[in-house]
């Protein structure tokens, strides 16, 4: 057993090192690019893979290689900021409800359970058609979805505690609710919340790049993995380069946070100490 958590020690570890390298490549991406990732040469038009551009050219004869590097911030951005906002509201919700019970509880949940009637991507798609195509309406659609698994976690988590022998004793000792809820039951279920992020972010990346490569998240001309796999879709097959270098750095990325995850859960769950 002892082994078995040095290794995952050392996973996480490493995992965590090429997380950190993907974030950093996001950050700085538009300084290690090669070419002006926004710059059109009619003349490179569709170049394969070279010396002088390594991941080729697109339509427009914009180096490809700077696209995906400069369009690692939006990626990531994008899928950070849904995260924060479905974890924050999701979370806030589900300590309400489990702290409360009853009629909040009761109403809370039940809206969760009409939004999970709808898939998240069917949904997102609904509102873009009536609201407009846009990165806006695209996040507004999937957090109104996603919040609810954090919701129905978070409550879960938290009416497992509540009558455990610390939360009744700060009740007795007069720690006021909010105390209560900061203090003693947000720390308890924190770990398993960061979990569950983690492994959503390979997924909302996913979610987010299918929705650009519908046209309906991210608008020409800044770079985004999924609105590149978007451009690429009418060249499969006479520049496949288009598609394979956005399409595989989208897999890698999603594999990596999976994996972390993964190895998060395994550290963290009782059952491997």
């Amino acid at each position: 057993m002892k082994k078995i958590s040095n290794w995952t020690t050392i996973k996480i570890i490493l995992l965590s090192c090429l997380a950190g390298v993907l974030l950093l490549t996001a950050v700085f991406g538009k300084y290690l690019a090669p070419y002006d990732p926004l710059e059109v040469n009619y003349a490179l038009s569709l170049q394969p893979p070279s010396s002088i551009h390594w991941f080729g050219t697109d339509k427009l004869g914009r180096d490809i290689l700077s696209r995906i590097l400069c369009g690692a911030f939006s990626s990531f951005s994008l899928t950070f900021v849904m995260l924060i906002i479905i974890v924050l509201v999701g979370v806030t919700l589900g300590l309400i409800a489990g702290y409360k019970n009853g009629l909040i509880d009761h109403a809370i949940m039940r809206l969760a359970d009409v939004l999970l009637a709808f898939p998240d991507t069917i949904f997102a798609i609904a509102v873009a058609g009536i609201l407009g195509a846009g990165l806006f309406h695209t996040v507004f659609a999937l957090a109104l979805i996603w919040w609810t698994k954090y919701a129905r976690l978070t409550r879960t988590l938290v009416s497992s505690i509540m009558h455990q022998d610390f939360i009744v004793a700060a009740k007795l000792s007069g720690a006021k609710p909010h105390k209560i809820i900061w203090a003693y039951i947000l720390p308890n279920v924190f770990p398993q919340i960061l979990i569950h992020a983690i492994l959503d972010i390979g997924a909302m990346m996913i979610s987010l790049a299918g929705l650009s490569f519908l046209g309906l998240a991210s608008q020409p001309p800044l770079p985004e993995w999924g609105y590149m796999l978007f451009e690429s879709k009418q060249f499969m097959q006479t520049a496949p380069w288009m598609m394979v270098y956005p399409g595989l750095v989208i897999l890698i990325s999603v594999i990596i946070f999976n994996l972390l995850g993964d190895s998060l859960r395994d550290k963290l769950d009782p059952k491997q100490s």
